[in-house]
């Protein structure tokens, strides 16, 4: 009897658990028909088609990202060199390891790191400044009024996301660079074989592709972040749990969405 009612209630947390998974996906898929909705209004009518805030989080989510994207960068790079040039050392073989972090960086530790940064940072400040406008009942003030929360709101977080990413990608690549050569410094290395190995096996297809990776990844990281704050339910913990899982929703989207990316080009290579 025991054993029996053991696995109904295994069997009944699974169903919850599936329901709450297909519910979540339904949400995420309806607010992203909104976005594409908003956006594909604002074409059809660009002479309204505006982005309140843009400047300021972009300023918020790109500008001030950039030193701890820098620190992030130049840590990474610095291990990863080390690391691998004290063991190629014995084998008379460090300078490979500058064709090691160029290749990794552009290709993907350093759109990776800038995302990290994004979703720490913005996509749980997005959540967090939304939500606190649902638990105050503003987003419901909009609706009544009838503004449009989506447009008026998230889309000029998305967008700039979507634009902050890459640049932030592109200062992680250069702190890396910068970690990588101090490493391979101390081996007597000089800055022009540094650079020259370490973009010998890149190619601007490998540029070109993080930067779209960049934009996806930060259209992804944006819209989690919004999509968690008008979700906010009510509450004092409501905003906490929103900007929780703004970040952890937009780490496991932008890793899930890296995997595509790379099963995409190893079939497109092949």
């Amino acid at each position: 009897m025991g054993e029996r009612q053991e696995k109904a209630g295994f069997l009944e947390s699974a169903g919850r658990a599936a329901v709450g998974a297909a519910q979540s996906l339904r949400d995420a898929l309806e607010f992203m028909g909104r976005v594409v909705a908003a956006v594909a209004c604002g074409i059809a009518r660009p002479r309204s088609f505006k982005l309140p805030d843009f400047g300021a989080v972009f300023l918020r989510a790109g500008a001030e990202a950039v030193p701890v994207t820098l620190l992030v960068g130049f840590l990474l790079g610095f291990i990863i060199a080390y690391m691998s040039a004290t063991m190629l050392n014995k084998f008379g073989a460090e300078i490979y390891v500058a064709n090691l972090i160029g290749l990794a960086l552009i290709r993907e530790l350093g759109t990776i790191v800038a995302a990290i940064v994004l979703a720490a940072r913005s996509a749980s400040a997005f959540a967090a400044e939304i939500g606190t406008m649902v638990v105050n009942d503003e987003i419901a003030a909009m609706r009544t009024m009838g503004i449009d929360p989506v447009r008026h709101l998230a889309l000029p977080r998305i967008a700039a996301g979507a634009l902050a990413l890459p640049l932030l990608s592109l200062f992680a690549d250069l702190a890396g660079l910068f970690g990588g050569y101090l490493t391979l410094a101390i081996f007597g290395y000089s800055p022009r074989i540094f650079l020259t190995n370490a973009f010998a096996f890149c190619s601007a297809g490998d540029l070109a592709t993080t930067l779209a990776k960049g934009v996806v990844f930060g259209i992804l990281i944006a819209a989690t972040g919004c999509r968690c704050g008008l979700e906010t339910g009510a509450g004092s913990d409501a905003v906490g749990k929103a900007t929780t899982s703004a970040v952890v929703s937009a780490l496991v989207l932008f890793i899930a969405a890296d995997g595509i990316f790379a099963l995409v080009s190893s079939a497109l290579g092949a």
